[in-house]
């Protein structure tokens, strides 16, 4: 059975995504930027798969509600970041340093 373009195109914004996680990970705001990527392939997928076949929306609206809820989690944690260290940077994070 042969992938359909809808899936394919799915899996190719969720691989862009995780380049970016990889490439991109100076900033925390480029971090929850990329987990957005992942989270619209994941949508995208499931929205074009499940919904357009079987109209079945229940487990694209789930998904949303968990994107939504790491969008709004991963705000709120850059902003009291950037209010106690005066920066988003990964290096900053760390606990001991030299």
């Amino acid at each position: 059975m042969a992938m359909s373009n809808e899936l394919l195109l799915g899996l190719y914004i969720y691989m862009m995504g995780i380049i970016v996680l990889v490439f991109q990970w100076k900033h925390i705001l480029n971090i929850l930027l990329s987990f957005e990527i992942l989270m619209l392939g994941l949508i995208f997928s499931f929205l074009l798969t499940y919904g357009l076949y079987n109209s079945e929306y229940y487990i694209v609206m789930v998904i949303i509600v968990f994107g939504v809820c790491e969008a709004s989690l991963g705000l709120s944690l850059l902003v009291s970041l950037i209010r106690c260290h005066g920066n988003d940077y990964v290096s900053s994070l760390k606990l001991y340093k030299l």
